[in-house]
């Protein structure tokens, strides 16, 4: 399958700043029906359904208490029990918990890419009602988020239709919230009385590192709808402009800025080309294909795009006056200012220095974990489940697989492709995809970036859901480039992107 408009300059765009092209308009995002606790608010009208995209394959259905071993052996801790052989053996050389540098960080990958990619998966996926006890069929999954990376977490169902996320002194721009207690802290999200986010995904008020990235993109339309008034932009246009360059320019981040540092430009390059005549650029998918729209493959949901959980840090400086903060509550009675959970207001100190995320200016950002077959202790028990019996973040992710039917890892690979043997892998047997794609990342790169069939399935499916968006700029002006300020004219990063926010003050 071959998308976007490829070398006919025809077809391509001039990529200029005052193009307008057909912006899927927020208006036509209605509201769905109630799901009891799980309603938020969303997105229905463009609302994506899950699918496979290996539908072919057989189902690997290992028996639960072998995924509990295996799930055992990711963590930190004592020998594992003995008991029938797993699809892999123990490892030996796994990290102590939550030291202040942990050994198995990625040189190559600042923290805040972890976060970015969780902001991401929340923009396109939701699935809130599936079971891990029984077989789902993913045709009949639905997500609650549109398969574009359109920000609807972001802007609702926009001015019009979700009010209560915008300024209502100026309604072109998105609501930032105040801390109460100190007004030299910086602006929180807007919040309730009882100190819950007023966001449409309340996913992104989780822990405060994606509190702060919410708000980082709030801000970030903010100061450009500010940067198009100094440039006396109509005011009639003036949301829908707003609104189409900061979703361009994040979606080019996402393009050039994180796919290309966790796949690989081989990777990359293989499936996003541009044309030297005209600079435009076309999209060709091998394995991810839809017949009238496109669908979010649980191939990716509950595997490849969980690399992510690999990635996590057991603690983080939020600033450098700041101590290190755990990423998750750690304890029952737990101390408001040792731990990074969310779902309330900013603590006094708990602002945020992105260079310590990013690399921004010269700073030393702390960096991800790699991704590998090793998940940070405090993942051993989360504090918030359904089932106190199952805590294991990595048991959660493995009965996911299974519950959906997700093929082993060695069958999708040997249908892409990209096969090694079980011996080079270090495994025994059937492996379960979400763990053999981050084995592959392990054994191939040194869990630097992924492999070529975790790195494929995520590039493959993001890079589809952006040229299938007949709004976004591979779809509407292929060969645009970004027009904000940047440190590279005409690239963009995250962090350009989060200095052009701060560069603006926030709405009184």
């Amino acid at each position: 399958m071959t998308t976007a408009s490829g070398c006919d300059p025809t077809e391509a765009g001039d990529g200029s700043g005052d193009q307008k092209p057909p912006v899927a308009p927020f208006a036509e995002h209605g509201g769905g029906a109630s799901r009891g606790l799980d309603h938020f608010d969303p997105s229905t009208d463009d609302a994506g359904r899950f699918g496979r995209m290996f539908g072919d394959l057989e189902p690997f259905l290992p028996d639960p208490a072998t995924l509990e071993r295996l799930a055992a052996s990711m963590f930190p801790g004592p020998p594992l029990p003995t008991g029938p052989p797993l699809p892999t053996a123990a490892r030996t050389d796994v990290a102590p918990a939550a030291p202040p540098l942990e050994p198995g960080d990625n040189p190559d990958l600042a923290s805040g890419y972890t976060y970015l990619g969780q902001f991401v998966d929340h923009d396109v996926t939701f699935d809130p009602v599936s079971s891990l006890e029984r077989q789902n069929d993913p045709g009949g999954m639905r997500s609650y988020r549109t398969p574009r990376f359109d920000l609807d977490s972001l802007y609702g169902s926009g001015p019009a239709a979700s009010p209560h996320l915008y300024d209502r002194s100026d309604p072109v721009m998105l609501l930032v919230g105040h801390n109460q207690k100190d007004d030299e802290e910086p602006e929180d999200l807007p919040r309730n009385h009882q100190g819950r986010a007023i966001v449409t995904d309340p996913r992104n008020d989780i822990h405060f590192i994606l509190t702060h990235m919410h708000l980082a993109f709030i801000r970030f339309h903010n100061a450009v709808v500010t940067h198009l008034r100094a440039a006396a932009f109509p005011a009639t246009d003036l949301f829908t402009e707003a609104q189409r360059l900061t979703r361009w320019h994040y979606q080019w981040v996402v393009v050039e800025d994180y796919i290309r540092r966790l796949v690989g430009p081989e990777v990359l390059d293989d499936i996003l080309t541009v044309c030297p005549d005209t600079g435009a650029r076309t999209v060709t998918l091998r394995f991810y294909r839809w017949d009238d729209e496109p669908f979010i493959p649980v191939e990716f949901s509950a595997a490849a795009f969980r690399f992510g959980h690999s990635q996590v840090r057991s603690r983080y400086r939020l600033n450098r006056e700041g101590e290190l903060l755990h990423i998750l509550i750690p304890s029952l009675t737990p101390d408001p200012r040792e731990h990074l959970g969310g779902f309330r207001p900013l603590p006094t100190g708990f602002a945020i220095d992105w260079g310590l995320y990013f690399p921004m200016g010269g700073s030393a950002p702390q960096l991800s974990r790699r991704i590998d077959t090793k998940i940070t202790g405090p993942f051993v028990q989360l504090p918030i489940v359904v089932d106190p019996r199952r805590r294991s973040l990595a048991l959660l992710n493995l009965l996911r697989g299974r519950a959906l039917g997700l093929p082993s890892g060695q069958a999708v690979a040997e249908a892409m492709g990209t096969s090694r043997p079980d011996d080079e892998m270090q495994l025994s047997g059937p492996t379960p995809l979400w763990y053999w794609l981050l084995r592959e990342a392990e054994v191939l790169h040194q869990g630097r970036r992924l492999g070529p069939t975790g790195g494929r399935i995520v590039a493959e499916v993001l890079l589809g859901m952006l040229v299938a968006d007949p709004g976004s700029f591979l779809q509407a002006s292929p060969v645009w480039s970004p027009t904000l300020p940047a440190e590279v004219a005409g690239h963009f990063t995250m962090a350009d992107l989060l200095r052009f926010a701060e560069s603006t003050p926030d709405p009184g």
